[in-house]
């Protein structure tokens, strides 16, 4: 049985406090959702204050006494804290307990309910970005092999339900000390696991580590950000891919209806849907970039701040770079692939549009001329109808002589059998129509040959 001497839990979790396009109204739910994690008794108005005191400072204390207690049950042997901070555009809170008294090893349901009650002090709540646990004790000297077999029961106590806990297990030499660090990441930001186990070995070093908190503050807060960003780029692929299947579809009805004659109405149809689609997917796209940048500023910041911690504590071996690297060579590699694989699908959607605009823009053209052509041609046959129809006015109205003298005139009456007082009219009728169709061929002959 092994004692743990004031052991200590931690809570380091993370909410985003301004995105980027955010309006002042979603800021500030953002605000009012994280102080929702802190006490009732918060005053709200110098909150607000110091939140707004500086434009993303880079690190900022939110309470005027730097701590507020947390609220524990009457006789409760041990004490905690809040210390919430703002960090640029992001809030974070370290929520502290300690049990004063000496814990054993055998059963570890203190830990359990220390865990428990730390909970309870945010409402049950998770960070919306991420959220670390960090354990830590004093514990005299064991073997290797016996910190890591503790680590794994620690971690198990604050996750029941851990799976696969050798996944990423990875040991530090930590100020004279041993540091575990357990994750697993599930796919949703606020269910991702990030556990650190530290064994002091006596009180000096203990009190040391408690120095590395803003430290640690900041390091996990690039953590969670990078895993956040990762998490948005699979919502935005899946987005993206559901696009690309409407855009082949796009790309299939334009094949269809490209033969002659084209189909103008189906033409329009898919050029309406590609419309619709082009700002969806060239913003989903916009936002997959983005996030690559996103990982790329905070795995800088993160190796930057761990060596920044390295240094003070002095130690080259406290690793904490096996998360780092793996975003390196996976996650970072992985949403940059994912955006020049979905980068074509943009180029052949803005092509679609132009060459449907193309297509249709040419046969409303080629409609046009042939309205024109028609309305030019039978415009002048009318004109030349009216011309005669004047012309044959002047006709002489002595019916009967004059329709002895004309040969068509006869065929009319006798073979029509028309009235005599008739045959002046349908002549002059028969005249307008047939100026009419003939100086309408011949206008269309005409306008035929010059556009050739």
């Amino acid at each position: 049985m092994t004692k743990l001497i004031y052991p200590t839990l931690d809570l380091f979790i993370y909410d985003l406090r301004e995105g980027f396009g955010q309006t002042t109204q979603e800021i500030e739910h953002n605000r009012q959702q994280f102080m929702q994690k802190l006490p009732d008794t918060l005053d709200q108005t110098a909150f607000i204050q110091r939140d707004e005191k500086s434009f993303e400072p880079e690190y900022v204390e939110l309470l005027d006494k730097r701590i507020e207690p947390l609220r524990l049950p009457e006789n409760y042997p041990g004490d905690g804290y809040y210390y919430p901070v703002r960090l640029s555009d992001t809030y974070g809170l370290l929520l502290d307990g300690s049990l004063k008294e000496t814990q054993f090893d055998d059963d570890l349901t203190w830990l359990k309910d220390l865990h428990a009650l730390l909970k309870t002090q945010i409402k049950n709540q998770t960070g919306t970005l991420g959220q670390t646990w960090l354990f830590s004790a004093q514990l005299p000297y064991l073997p290797l092999d016996q910190y890591k077999t503790l680590a794994k029961r620690c971690y198990q106590a604050l996750i029941p339900d851990a799976l696969n806990t050798d996944t990423y297990p990875e040991h530090s030499d930590f100020l004279g000390g041993n540091l575990f660090e357990f994750w697993r990441y599930t796919g949703v930001a606020t269910e991702n696991h990030h556990i650190l186990i530290i064994f002091y070995p006596d009180e000096r070093a203990a009190k040391k580590g408690a120095l590395f908190y803003p430290g640690w503050l900041r390091l996990w807060m690039y953590r969670h950000k990078m895993m956040w960003a990762y998490q948005q780029s699979r919502l935005l692929k899946k987005r993206l891919k559901e696009k690309a299947i409407e855009i082949q579809s796009c790309h299939q009805a334009i094949s269809q209806h490209s033969t002659l004659p084209l189909d103008l109405k189906a033409l329009q149809k898919t050029l309406y849907t590609a419309w619709e689609v082009l700002p969806r997917y060239t913003t989903d796209l916009s936002g997959l970039d983005d996030q690559t940048r996103t990982i790329e500023i905070n795995l800088d910041n993160y190796d930057k701040r761990l060596n920044t911690l390295r240094k003070k504590a002095q130690q080259e071996s406290l690793k904490l770079d096996q998360f780092s690297e793996l975003v390196r060579n996976k996650y970072l590699r992985q949403v940059q692939k994912d955006h020049a694989n979905l980068s074509p699908s943009l180029k052949l959607l803005e092509n679609l549009i132009g060459y449907i605009q193309t297509m249709v823009a040419i046969e409303e053209e080629k409609r046009e001329r042939a309205f024109q052509g028609t309305i030019a041609t039978w415009g002048i046959g009318l004109a030349a109808g009216a011309i005669i129809a004047s012309v044959s006015g002047q006709f002489p109205t002595d019916y009967h002589a004059y329709a002895l003298t004309r040969p068509l005139n006869a065929f009319l009456a006798d073979y029509l059998h028309l009235p005599v007082k008739w045959i002046v009219p349908s002549m002059s009728i028969i005249l307008s129509i047939s100026a009419a169709v003939i100086a309408g061929l011949v206008t269309k002959i005409v306008i035929g040959l010059r556009r050739r």
